[in-house]
């Protein structure tokens, strides 16, 4: 172990993930016992990468506060994470969802650090073996495993979206944490900046259903070069003479698409083509039309609330 006074400390991604953020209310009482405390801080690294110190550091930086670095000596990456999870499960103020995570986390590295990682009941031995030390069961152990593959899948796409849930500050059910995991990357990114800007505080499976759908109604196919001119002259065009404001214009402009959208389906529908279209075709109109569906919904409650 040799330790040495240097500020330039690394951040793992991998390892920050383990590491339950502090509030500013825990920060400042940490910041005051720094202050009032005679001794030398000490920020525990692993080749000049953080491990549960970075607040600490954070901290000491901010305030001027003399410090010391101490790089603890891991075999490997794996054997430095296990760290990390033990003495983040060590504190009494983790959330609960952080510390199924944690839990979950752990016992995949024991995993992968176990010499019989190969054999068919080692994960079962490994999971009896942290269930024993947690005092809980190793099916429980089992369960939280998959509790945090799910959000390491939410963390690969958004990571305040992972922290809000492991934070609790949106409330979601350990089956439907496994149901948003293998929802497509763009699905689960459009998902989570709808629920950091609207603060949600709760989600359910319809919910997570209607804005998955919501998003693909809202994706537009790419632009062509034709298509960028012309709404460019357009543009050009809006700036020289604006039009006089109408509130209604978009809902007739609207009405009248529709219009041609029933006329299409119509036409469709009474095609003597109709009833040998293929399953693909088949598939891909239904979910069309579900989008459609769950559009013509929200509009319809709309304006119900606004004729209240």
């Amino acid at each position: 172990m040799n330790t040495e006074n240097t500020p330039e400390i690394r951040i793992s991604p991998a390892f920050d993930r383990l590491v339950q953020p502090m509030n500013e209310r825990e920060k400042e009482k940490l910041r005051q016992n720094l202050i009032l405390s005679s001794e030398v801080p000490l920020i525990h690294t692993w080749h000049r990468t953080h491990l549960c110190d970075r607040y600490l550091y954070e901290l000491c930086i901010e305030d001027n506060i003399p410090f010391s670095v101490t790089e603890l000596d891991f075999d490997d990456w794996v054997k430095a994470a296990l760290y990390i999870c033990s003495m983040q499960l060590s504190k009494d103020n983790l959330t609960a969802e952080y510390r199924k995570y944690l839990i979950g986390q752990k016992f995949n590295y024991m995993v992968l650090a176990s010499d019989d990682s190969k054999q068919p009941d080692s994960k079962y031995t490994v999971a009896s073996t942290l269930g024993h030390e947690l005092y809980i069961s190793a099916g429980t152990v089992m369960k939280y495993n998959l509790f945090s593959k799910s959000v390491n899948e939410i963390f690969d796409q958004s990571t305040d979206f992972a922290r809000r849930i492991l934070l609790g500050k949106t409330k979601i059910s350990h089956e439907n944490i496994l149901e948003l995991a293998r929802l497509m990357p763009e699905e689960i990114k459009s998902l989570a900046s709808t629920v950091i800007e609207d603060n949600t505080d709760h989600i359910n499976l319809s919910y997570i259903r209607n804005e998955v759908k919501w998003s693909h109604v809202h994706k537009q196919a790419p632009v062509s070069r034709r298509e960028q001119k012309e709404q460019k002259i357009a543009a050009h065009a809006a700036i020289r003479q604006m039009p006089q404001y109408d509130p209604d214009s978009e809902v007739n402009s609207l009405c009248m698409t529709i219009d041609s959208w029933i006329s299409s389906m119509q036409r469709v529908h009474s095609s003597e083509n109709f009833r040998k279209i293929t399953n693909k075709a088949s598939l891909q109109l239904m979910k069309k039309l579900s989008f459609l569906e769950h559009t013509v919904n929200l509009i319809q409650e709309s304006l119900e609330r606004n004729n209240l």
